[in-house]
């Protein structure tokens, strides 16, 4: 009888930046299960898809970033620091980008992170002039966008989770533009070498983003409905990560 093989699981590590404990109220999660455990949300929500193990770190609240040996992508997340705040934490990633990058793993750059390698690439990042760009919005795809693995079955107009106060305000060198949304017109950047970056979330429910305005502007919560391209967009990434190697 023939042996039959099975590849071992690919191995995707979230990096979890929600913010330096104390820098935000945490308390402003305790609806949501897992309360402001990202990492959790994520292996929540993800951690049932065949063929994948998930591990997690928040490196905000002091975790150390993972040695690179056998992993086989990378999830960068948000969080509530702007990257003009020049954290600890925020160095520690900037030192470690180009090793992650001269990899040429799979990542998935998500809000502030989205903006942190942006900024490492010569874009701007700048507060939105009329307020906060949040809610469950539109994007509008380029035509580099409607042909990107990372953005295969999401049609013109899927709506994703927002919850921004800084945006990009140009292409960064080097990238090239998938979509835009609204008064965020760089909203998902590919880098190449299957790095993509997101100015949403396409990781969290819109319960999970919506609770960040509970205590500082509980009407915005009401912006916020259910999507499933977030999900579909993530399961993209883990398919191309499958692709690998």
């Amino acid at each position: 009888m023939a042996e039959t093989t099975t590849n071992p699981p690919k191995r995707i590590v979230f990096i979890g930046m929600l913010g330096a404990k104390g820098s935000y109220d945490a308390t402003t999660y305790d609806p949501v299960p897992h309360k402001d455990n990202e990492g959790a949300w994520f292996k929540a929500r993800f951690g049932s898809i065949d063929g994948f193990t998930l591990e997690t770190c928040n490196i905000s609240h002091g975790d150390s970033l993972p040695d690179l040996d056998g992993i086989d992508g990378v999830i960068l997340g948000g969080g509530h620091n702007s990257v003009h705040d020049n954290t600890e934490w925020q160095e520690r990633l900037r030192d470690w980008l180009p090793g992650l990058r001269a990899k040429k793993l799979p990542i998935l750059a998500i809000c502030g992170s989205h903006q942190i390698l942006s900024q490492g690439k010569g874009a701007a990042v700048e507060y939105f002039a009329d307020g906060p760009y949040a809610g469950t919005l539109p994007l509008t795809l380029t035509a580099a966008g409607q042909n990107s693995e990372i953005l295969r079955s999401i049609p013109q107009g899927a709506c994703f989770q927002f919850g921004n106060s800084q945006h990009v305000t140009s292409v960064p060198d080097g990238a090239v533009l998938l979509a835009g949304s609204g008064r965020n017109p760089i909203a998902v950047l590919d880098f190449g070498d299957h790095c993509y970056a997101t100015q949403f979330h396409p990781e969290c429910t819109h319960n999970q983003i919506s609770t960040i305005w509970r205590h500082s502007n509980p009407a915005m919560m009401d912006a916020y409905f259910p999507e499933e391209n977030g999900y579909q967009m993530v399961k993209n990434f883990f398919d191309i990560v499958a692709r690998q190697g």
